[in-house]
């Protein structure tokens, strides 16, 4: 199957940015339904995820009829919310489980788009605990090389080399891919929501199983990878979502910096999700469908 026009402006995204390489309550407990009740399910709108319930229960409470979905080790609610079909995905912490949930979701529910979401560390001192990133593109700053030296020699990351993931899309060659580009359109949606508790900038976006407090490491994150924020999942939701050819978002709230202030704002996930629900709500129809086969 040929590369479809979004993913192949994705994939631009992706080249560019390696260039440089910078580049609401009162609603009924959901219901649980089991695996095995999905059959042949609609399509919906946006799969929305977070990694633990300060994240995602925002969206969940804001989500009209939800029901909750459990899928072996991951939870899903469905529902609707601003008019749209809405799945809302808790898919735990880390790499593994970020693919995990992500296949899951694009398997099951087939969405036009997916938002990851959720709270994010600073690896530069210009962010603040509430400002917002909004993903360009994400990148996993754990993936690098390593040149031989002997024992007693020691170990010197300013020697590290970034190594890329490959994808081989549709069975042809491997495409390196330094970042995952995000999509270009839910992009700009999301960088014009309103927001009264800090910025909205668009920046690379970071993510590795590590939570980083040294601020030389952090340093050397920013000038290895050019990423302005970490986290744990955004880089491997966004990959899975490009294997699969499903439009990508990831979007992240400053929680906590080590520049400034360390310790993480235990209301930052909150307003990061109420965010997110408002970049949904205004997500125009037509950005939706543009994928949609012809009628």
């Amino acid at each position: 199957m040929p590369i479809r026009t979004g993913l192949g402006a994705r994939l631009a995204v992706a080249a560019a940015c390696a260039v440089g390489v910078a580049c609401a309550s009162g609603h009924q407990r959901p219901q649980a339904l089991p695996a095995a009740a999905l059959v042949a399910p609609q399509r919906v709108d946006v799969v929305v995820q977070g990694a633990v319930d300060a994240e995602v229960m925002p969206l969940v409470e804001a989500l009209e009829g939800a029901t909750r979905i459990q899928i072996a080790s991951w939870t899903f609610w469905r529902g609707r919310l601003a008019g749209k079909d809405v799945v809302v995905s808790r898919t735990e912490v880390g790499p593994i489980n970020a693919v995990a949930a992500t296949t899951l979701a694009i398997q099951t529910f087939r969405p036009r788009l997916i938002i990851n979401q959720g709270t994010a560390g600073a690896t530069v001192p210009d962010l603040r605990v509430y400002d917002i990133v909004v993903g360009e593109a994400t990148v996993d700053y754990g993936g690098f090389a390593t040149s031989h030296a002997d024992a007693g020699q020691g170990s010197n990351q300013a020697n590290w080399r970034r190594m890329p993931h490959r994808l081989r899309f549709d069975g042809d060659e491997r495409v390196a891919l330094p970042v995952f580009p995000c999509d270009p359109d839910a992009v700009a949606v999301a960088l014009g929501e309103s927001y009264a508790h800090g910025r909205v900038l668009k920046g690379l976006i970071g993510s590795a199983f590590q939570f980083n407090q040294e601020v030389d490491r952090l340093n050397w994150i920013h000038e290895k990878y050019d990423a302005i924020s970490e986290d744990m999942e955004s880089a491997f939701a966004g990959g899975t979502a490009l294997g699969f050819n499903t439009p990508f978002l990831a979007v992240r709230i400053i929680s906590d910096s080590d520049f400034h202030s360390p310790g993480i704002d235990p209301d930052a996930a909150g307003h990061g999700a109420r965010f997110v629900a408002g970049v949904i709500t205004r997500l125009p129809r037509a950005l939706l469908t543009r994928w949609d086969p012809a009628p």
